[in-house]
């Protein structure tokens, strides 16, 4: 039973998430720790992997699609995050280290995020009067690659909602072109994720009872995302986007306050 709730979150997570580009590692975080069944490293492995099978799925069927960004910047995009996604596991790596109490964990990842997220709400209810740049050197792709992996793998949210603004405020991406360019660069820095966790320990400390479950979710919730995603129009894309990010606000607002008073 609790492998079917998990299921379903899973699912409903990653079917948005491969809609608007923001992975569905932004939602699954913040509902895990909120219903509390697991600690916040094994959150975040449940998290990355579930993600990364999501954005495989999804990539591999949106890649036939002509795209205005070339594969080759794409790659470029996708390695960097992965650099930058070995980055940012080993930042958590000090964070949980360090911290005397994993609600002290809980909550400054749900801060970080809240305000990320806060701000891209408010870019993207505006953007239409925030000029947008274009970018064009592969330089840029290479230190965008790695500050969006870095945060990606820190808060394990796979991206998101950062992903897809920055794409479109730095290299003048439409939506939907930035959600898929935005799915390359978590594919990318959740491989780095899983790779850095393995060689640094393997899984054996992580609690991963409800990981299958998840990642069938993921499989079908990227499938089924991109093909609702290739369907739907810019203007959908972008009104699922903000809901997804109201969404999220509320999540973590809600598990600030509960590690707060839970410390």
């Amino acid at each position: 039973m609790l492998g079917l709730l998990y299921f379903f979150i899973a699912l409903i997570c990653t079917f948005a998430g491969a809609i608007t580009g923001m992975g569905g590692g932004v939602v699954i975080k913040p509902v895990l720790d909120l219903m509390g069944d697991f600690d916040s490293a094994s959150i975040g492995a449940l998290s990355s992997i579930t993600v990364l099978a999501m954005s495989f799925t999804s990539f591999a069927r949106q890649l036939r699609k002509k795209r205005q960004t070339s594969i080759l910047k794409l790659i470029i995009l996708g390695i960097s995050s992965a650099g930058g996604g070995v980055l940012g596991q080993y930042l958590f790596d000090i964070l949980l280290k360090g911290a005397s109490n994993v609600q002290i964990i809980k909550i400054i990842q749900n801060s970080v995020l809240l305000v990320l997220v806060l701000f891209i709400f408010i870019y993207m209810l505006f953007r239409k009067r925030i000029k947008t740049l274009h970018l064009k050197n592969t330089v840029f792709y290479i230190l965008v690659g790695i500050l969006l992996g870095a945060s990606s793998s820190f808060l394990g949210i796979g991206g998101g909602p950062l992903n897809v603004a920055i794409l479109m405020l730095l290299f003048g991406m439409e939506i939907k072109e930035a959600t898929f360019a935005s799915i390359v660069t978590i594919m990318f820095a959740q491989i780095a994720k899983v790779v850095t966790i393995f060689a640094s320990g393997g899984f054996g400390s992580y609690d991963l009872s409800m990981l299958p479950y998840m990642v069938i979710a993921g499989i079908v919730g990227g499938l089924l995302g991109s093909i609702v995603g290739k369907k739907i129009s810019e203007k959908a894309t972008a009104i699922a986007f903000n809901l997804m990010q109201a969404a999220v606000i509320a999540i973590c607002i809600a598990n600030i306050a509960t590690g707060a008073i839970a410390l």
